[in-house]
């Protein structure tokens, strides 16, 4: 009975003890200054934008924080070196993000390199940029890319028509259809479009394919000396076809007649082409790690940055080029997508 009496009171001491105890935890660890810095290079565009933000810390709500505050990091310095030339980039304030959706701050802070004309960005180029903080001279963001050149395209491409004249090449996309092209320096992976413009009872409009999923070398098929991308048969048309959504009633056509398809090369028509984006390391190497089938058995996806600082900083600064292929339809194509009045062909032709 003694024992048993001596077991409950050190329950209750040790209870007691417990209780004294204080169960508030603090969860937000001492700050740190943490910077995302994101930014792709285009040699085809005429300008340049850097987006440079600053992480945060809140004991609130996060997600209504950040909907509440804009986080972009102002009052920096930033250069771009490379080409023989030195940019500055200006301080471009408010613009709105797209989508706009809700989630976050509606409007961004971003860095503008001016790249026209004589000022444009050179392929099979490096770049560096340096961000740095005038009132903070150990601080900086330091990161480089390599331009890649862009391909050249082998098919499609425009045959040899009557004297100095060129024909715009057929394209069957109601039967398998191969795209070959030769990728440039630098290039290290690529992505397909397709676009066709056409008219809607006289009114322009635009349809588009893809982007396909990243590659680096031949998908469903093989030719010597070059990379071979096979889309399936009408696998664009049929996306063509549902997003044209025809209306009865409605006249539909597009530029490529056998009165355009041949002629000066400046002068044929840009109605249906292929567009080919190819990537640098540093991009191929963040958008892999941010695959969604690419993690670890945690389910979680390794963080890939190609951002250097003395502070912590994440993000990519990545680069691309862009080559593309103007073509035009089979008369099956025509007709399954009902442009310019093309009658059924002899052959089978249906969706």
């Amino acid at each position: 009975m003694i024992h048993q009496l001596r077991q409950w009171l050190f329950f209750f001491s040790l209870a007691g003890f417990l209780g004294a105890c204080s169960t508030e935890i603090d969860l937000n660890a001492d700050p740190k200054e943490i910077y995302a810095l994101y930014g792709v290079l285009d040699p085809g565009a005429s300008e340049q934008f850097i987006r440079i933000s600053t992480g945060f810390l809140t004991e609130r709500n996060a997600l209504e924080y950040a909907r509440a505050n804009n986080l972009s990091a102002r009052g920096l310095t930033v250069t771009l070196t490379g080409g023989g030339k030195v940019y500055t980039a200006v301080e471009t304030d408010s613009v709105l993000k797209n989508p706009e959706n809700g989630t976050f701050y509606p409007y961004t802070f971003l860095y503008r390199i001016d790249t026209e004309g004589a000022n444009a960005l050179k392929e099979a180029t490096r770049y560096e940029l340096l961000v740095t903080r005038p009132d903070d001279s150990e601080f900086f963001l330091r990161s480089s890319t390599f331009i890649p050149e862009s391909a050249r395209f082998s098919t499609p491409r425009l045959n040899n028509g009557p004297g100095q004249t060129r024909c715009l090449s057929e394209v069957s996309l109601d039967k398998l259809y191969q795209v070959h092209f030769v990728a440039g320096e630098g290039a290290v992976a690529h992505e397909l479009r397709a676009f066709l413009d056409y008219k809607e009872n006289g009114v322009g409009k635009r349809l588009s394919f893809g982007p396909t999923n990243l590659f680096s070398g031949n998908f469903r098929c093989s030719v010597p000396g070059a990379i071979c991308y096979q889309f399936g048969e009408k696998e664009i048309l049929s996306v063509f076809n549902t997003r044209i959504n025809r209306q009865p009633g409605s006249v539909y056509s597009y530029a490529v007649t056998p009165g355009t398809q041949c002629g000066l090369v400046a002068d044929l028509p840009q109605a249906l082409w292929f567009e080919l984006t190819s990537v640098d390391l540093m991009l191929q190497n963040y958008i892999t790690a941010n695959d969604p089938q690419f993690t670890d058995l945690n389910t979680v996806r390794p963080e890939y940055t190609n951002i250097e600082s003395n502070a912590l900083a994440f993000g990519v600064l990545g680069s691309i080029a862009r080559a593309t292929a103007i073509a035009r339809l089979s008369a099956c194509a025509e007709f399954l997508l009902g442009l310019n009045g093309t009658p059924r062909p002899a052959t089978p032709c249906e969706f």
